[in-house]
């Protein structure tokens, strides 16, 4: 009976190792199923969840160093021509100069990361391009409600694009950056003889705002809403590179609009009877203090972004574009890399 007991088990057991050894090998059958179905890089990028917009599919197939450089908005190279020692919080960073596009330090430079609010950028570039800075749109209650950051917008009021655009920038208003995509995108399905409709005028921005990104050669880049805002999941969250950004942000400011705007450190709006309450908008961005010539731009934080950073500085006859993604404290990784940059200590 003791032999037999130990029959049973011995029997046992080796039925369970079976058992154990099929599962792992469904397991890992799925798994290389599923990487068909995700970006491949080698690089530990963002695993991307298909959604059948041609547009995002693109981006799954193509990757920006594929045909490089795209145009003179990217550095010249990806190669950085600096070896960096920077003690910094950062898990991705880049920097170059505008004059000589040369890519002077960088990590991890194609690693695509949540962006937070550097995705206001490519609002911004959008909303220039589509809309004149006088139009007028009105701010829906949908819009007000989106929450987070905010310029302070009351349902029904009427701005101006321009001022918007301060809105947009500075606070870096999510009410602002919704009311901008329905009202441009509504402005095009007027233009168009289209259903007017809030919802499909907010989409037909986006869609924009990722055409316009694969336009500038942008292909590991994805937004996936006009203020930044984190998604349900890190994967439904819109992403980019700091080697992407670099470009978006070198291209944004050839706009003497945007360049205006982003360096501004506060801007008042009176009330404006019919149209809106007063605004008194403060830049949140004024690192200026910590290093003179930094010029601003925009700074972004979400849960799954962390702190992130797009800035850029003009001093001794250089003009600094720097990219920061994925940081504990961007203020003290920007400062860093711009004594590094300029060789000054403030």
């Amino acid at each position: 009976m003791e032999f037999g007991g130990k029959r049973k088990v011995a029997v046992g057991g080796f039925v369970i190792g079976i058992i154990i050894v099929i599962i792992v090998i469904i397991v890992i059958s799925l798994r290389a199923g599923g990487l068909s179905e995700m970006r491949k890089s080698t690089e530990p990028n963002l695993e991307i969840v298909p959604s059948g917009d041609p547009l995002y599919e693109k981006v799954l197939q193509t990757k920006t160093t594929d045909n490089y450089p795209p145009n003179d908005f990217f550095p010249q190279n990806t190669k950085p021509i600096l070896a960096d020692n920077f003690d910094i919080s950062a898990q991705s960073y880049a920097v170059v100069d505008r004059g000589t596009r040369e890519l002077l330090y960088a990590k991890n430079l194609t690693m695509e990361l949540p962006i937070a609010s550097l995705v206001k950028i490519m609002t911004a570039v959008v909303a220039l391009e589509n809309s004149f800075l006088t139009d007028v749109f009105t701010a829906a209650p949908t819009a007000v409600k989106v929450g987070e950051a905010s310029m302070y917008l009351s349902a029904g009021e009427r701005l101006t694009v321009e001022e918007l655009l301060y809105g947009l920038m500075l606070p870096s208003g999510n009410d602002a950056a919704e009311t901008l995509a329905e009202g441009v995108g509504i402005n095009y399905l007027k233009k168009n003889n289209l259903d007017i409709d809030r919802k499909k005028g907010r989409e037909w921005f986006i869609t924009q705002m990722n055409r316009k990104a694969q336009e500038l050669g942008m292909m590991d880049t994805f937004f996936f809403n006009p203020t930044g805002l984190d998604g349900e999941t890190k994967e439904q969250s819109s992403f980019s590179t700091t080697l992407d950004l670099l470009a978006l942000t070198n291209y944004a400011l050839t706009n003497p609009t945007f360049a205006k705007i982003v360096q501004t450190k506060s801007i008042y709006f009176p009330k404006k009877e019919g149209f809106h309450k007063e605004f008194y908008l403060e830049n949140i961005l004024q690192f200026d203090r910590s290093f003179n010539g930094i010029k601003g731009v925009k700074p972004g934080t979400s849960v799954f972004a962390r702190e992130t950073l797009a800035s850029y500085a003009e001093r001794d006859g250089r003009r600094i574009i720097v990219v920061i993604l994925g940081s504990s404290f961007t203020k003290d990784d920007v400062v860093k890399i711009y004594k590094k940059v300029f060789g000054a200590a403030s």
